[in-house]
């Protein structure tokens, strides 16, 4: 992997614009806009701390926490990123090309050039892959792995619980590990490109692994949140024990930041499956604050029955105390409820949050996002929210 730096993006309020380098490697065109505005725009707003890892990565350059780092342009072989030159610091034997207005720029050559068969999103997954493995950390997985159906049941008024053997090498105790599967039961489906490309995928939460005593399989949940016709939750209830599910990428959630410190924990239905297991799992010795939004009061029930983690059930009234609950109705604002519910449980001064970790709609969470990193004083970090739904 190599890297290069450039001399000059331009920036605009609200948006990034397109343009070949005056006087460096004037040889390269941007991709066409169209090509790539929704790309930048996700990433920029949701994957900030992927790109600092390739800075890391590839520059050997250690960013501080509270920088932001974003795609300025991208191209058929590289995206140009930039950050701020106040925080950034070079390690020995690299230089680190500045502008005169602070910012910084590195440019990160794809594995393979864009064109009619590579694709902008195969070639950032490579760069995460490559980045993840070099600083030693988890990332995505472009494979195939097969599921077998045992059963399937509500395990909650809105939740369907799939309980499915899996792979041998599942991990057994990672709150957030998620699959990419195909919503078509027939595995026998010719792979060619044609009849991938109409295949439905959905990611669902791999909601708590085990191996089974008696026959040493690798067994778990995936709990799927079953909200009127949906493609996703049809799908869930309409496959028969028997039946093999494919997944073709594996997704590790971020969480490593909450084995220390106060955290706060943000959920809805989507997202109830990680929380639960990180409460199942939890070996930080502070306690999380929990706050839950549910379309049914009733779906509260999926994480007050669950079995607390040692570390959480020696803590007297943890449910009562700790998990607070906001029923989503059409006549409130989801964001101002979530802040006040917040600032009602900090109000007597006594907790200070340190760490975040949510996942909701995509309008939600950037405006959460935004929100919470100023109101707490957040590194980029210590501050994940995630999108995992949107409304279109």
């Amino acid at each position: 992997m190599r890297l290069v730096f450039f001399i000059k993006p331009t920036f605009y309020k609200g948006c990034i614009m397109s343009q070949v380098f005056d006087q460096h490697h004037t040889d390269k065109m941007p991709l066409p806009m169209v090509a790539k505005i929704k790309f930048m725009n996700h990433v920029n707003d949701e994957h900030q701390d992927e790109l600092a890892l390739f800075v890391e990565a590839f520059a050997d350059t250690k960013l501080s926490n509270d920088m932001a780092v974003v795609v300025a342009e991208v191209y058929s072989n590289g995206l140009l990123l930039e950050a701020s030159v106040q925080n950034v610091e070079a390690l020995p034997n690299h230089k680190v090309e500045m502008l005169s207005d602070g910012i910084s720029q590195f440019f990160i050559e794809f594995e393979n050039v864009i064109d009619e068969t590579i694709t902008l999103k195969s070639q950032y997954i490579n760069l995460l892959q490559v980045a993840s493995k070099k600083l030693g950390k988890l990332a995505i997985k472009q494979q195939e792995r097969y599921f077998t159906v045992i059963d399937g049941y509500y395990a909650s008024p809105n939740m369907f619980r799939l309980v499915v053997a899996a792979p041998a090498d599942t991990p057994l105790n990672y709150a957030g590990y998620a699959y990419l599967f195909e919503m078509n039961t027939d595995v026998s489906i010719s792979h060619n490109s044609a009849a991938a490309s109409e295949k439905l995928q959905r990611y669902y939460t791999l909601r708590k692994a085990w191996q089974d005593a008696e026959t040493q399989q690798i067994q778990g949940w995936v709990d799927i949140y079953i909200h009127g016709d949906t493609s996703g939750g049809n799908w869930a209830r309409a496959v028969q024990a028997g039946t093999q599910l494919k997944s073709v990428h594996d997704y590790p959630e971020r969480i490593a930041h909450l084995n220390d410190g106060q955290c706060l924990l943000l959920c809805d239905e989507t997202s109830m499956p990680t929380v639960a297991n990180l409460l199942e799992n939890w070996q930080n010795p502070i306690a999380p604050i929990v706050i839950v939004m549910t379309n049914d009061g009733a779906e509260l029930s999926y994480l007050q029955e669950l079995e607390l983690s040692q570390t959480l059930a020696e803590i007297n009234s943890f449910k009562q105390d700790n998990i607070v609950h906001i029923l989503n109705t059409p006549s409130i604002d989801l964001p101002d409820a979530i802040v006040s519910a917040i600032d009602t449980r900090l109000e007597d001064g006594s907790i200070l949050i340190e760490k975040v970790w949510g996942a909701l709609s995509a309008a939600d969470a950037k405006i959460l996002r935004r929100q919470l990193k100023t109101k707490f004083d957040l590194s980029r970090q210590d501050m994940v929210m995630k999108v995992y739904w949107r409304t279109s």
